[in-house]
């Protein structure tokens, strides 16, 4: 080979190696992309998302499956205008595991004749004394579950109206209300609905204020395990069947003022961090105040309790006034703790009532504190002798 021809050999294998390894390089990380994004799609190939079957006319659907991450649910959100045009389109909405963005105004909702809805006989009555003649219908369910609602859900607010006021017209629901398991970041007002389902509202977390002013639960009902954050008010809200409140949260101020519970009810267990007011409601069936903790001041004045009551063993760390009040039936205040003197003045009772003082465990604990110390001195009087 002649010296030109080696050289030339030795000059083209000097340029294509370093170029062999710069494409086996780029290859490389080529693969290893696409390896990342294969692994990515198959991550976000486990969430599923169900909706409506094609030409399904009744119901809006977005059920979100388990092995959706927070972030899958956050990238899907669903936008409040759509929940608002499913509903005003005449479906019920479910939605489970979602995250919903964005204010629900209902009060965007096309108003209807009351005429033109069927309701049952006492709620028409009822309606029709408040000189209500329009509604507002959601015409199926309405399911929020295992979700977050990073937005306001709002009955009684418009959008160009700068405070809250309550309308003349009402909300009627006519499927089941579940908002089991869910979190509101923000207020909620479904102030003048008429719920005429069951209503579920267990395990859900309000962290902002919940609002339910004079609302009507045509069924049974349940805010078990309830976490209200802030202010809670049901202020003339009735209770048509029995509703539990079992072992709920309410840490802001809590109004219950001239609610009527027309079956049992149920706040056993339940924890009221700030003033909470019951005056002037009415317990037609069995009510369960058993081992409720209130840490601030408890109003039940002129309230009526019309069936058996039990209170047994309540906690009351703060004021506790049932001046007025009317007990018709059975009521237990067994192993109740006062911090202070209880009021009940002028309150009626159907059995006479075993001595308040000789089952308040503060009173228990001076008589105890009083025979340890006479005791003590005894034993010393003794040993002096």
């Amino acid at each position: 080979m002649s010296p030109m021809a080696v050289a030339a050999t030795m000059s083209l294998s000097g340029s294509i190696t370093p170029s062999r390894m710069s494409v086996a390089r780029t290859l490389s990380i080529f693969f290893s992309g696409l390896s990342f994004l294969t692994l990515s799609s198959l991550a976000s190939a486990d969430c599923v998302v169900e909706r409506e079957p094609a030409g399904e006319s009744h119901l809006f659907i977005r059920h979100f499956a388990s092995g959706c991450s927070k972030l899958d649910r956050e990238a899907r959100a669903v936008g409040a205008g759509e929940i608002l045009g499913a509903l005003r389109a005449g479906k019920g909405v479910s939605l489970m595991n979602a995250v919903i963005k964005g204010d629900l105004l209902l009060t965007q909702l096309t108003p209807v004749p009351l005429a033109s809805i069927a309701l049952p006989e006492p709620v028409l009555a009822r309606l029709s004394q408040s000189k209500v003649t329009e509604l507002r219908v959601i015409r199926g369910s309405f399911i929020l579950e295992n979700s977050v609602v990073d937005g306001i859900i709002d009955t009684q607010l418009k959008p160009d109206m700068t405070e809250h006021r309550l309308l003349g017209d009402m909300v009627v629901i006519q499927g089941p209300v579940s908002f089991k398991g869910t979190t509101f970041t923000k207020d909620i007002d479904l102030s003048r609905t008429v719920f005429l389902e069951t209503v579920d509202s267990s395990n859900a977390i309000y962290l902002g204020d919940a609002f339910f002013l004079a609302c009507i639960f045509t069924r049974s009902t349940t805010f078990e395990k309830t976490a209200f954050s802030a202010n809670s008010r049901f202020y003339q809200t009735i209770f048509e069947e029995p509703v539990t409140f079992r072992r709920a949260g309410f840490n802001g101020l809590t109004n219950f003022l001239s609610v009527w519970f027309k079956k049992e009810s149920s706040f056993s267990r339940a924890y009221f961090r700030m003033g909470t007011g019951f005056s002037g409601s009415r317990f037609d069936g069995i009510s369960d105040f058993s081992e409720a903790v209130f840490e601030k001041s408890a109003f039940f004045m002129n309230t009526v309790f019309g069936a058996d009551t039990y209170f047994r063993r309540a906690v009351f760390r703060g004021e506790a006034s049932f001046s007025d009040a009317v007990f018709q039936a059975k009521d237990d205040f067994s192993k109740v703790f006062y911090r202070e003197e209880p009021n009940f003045s002028r309150a009626t009772f159907a059995t006479p009532r075993s001595s308040v003082g000789f089952e308040n465990p503060v009173f228990l604990m001076i008589v105890a504190a009083s025979l340890t110390i006479f005791l003590i001195a005894f034993i010393i009087i003794l040993r002096k002798g």
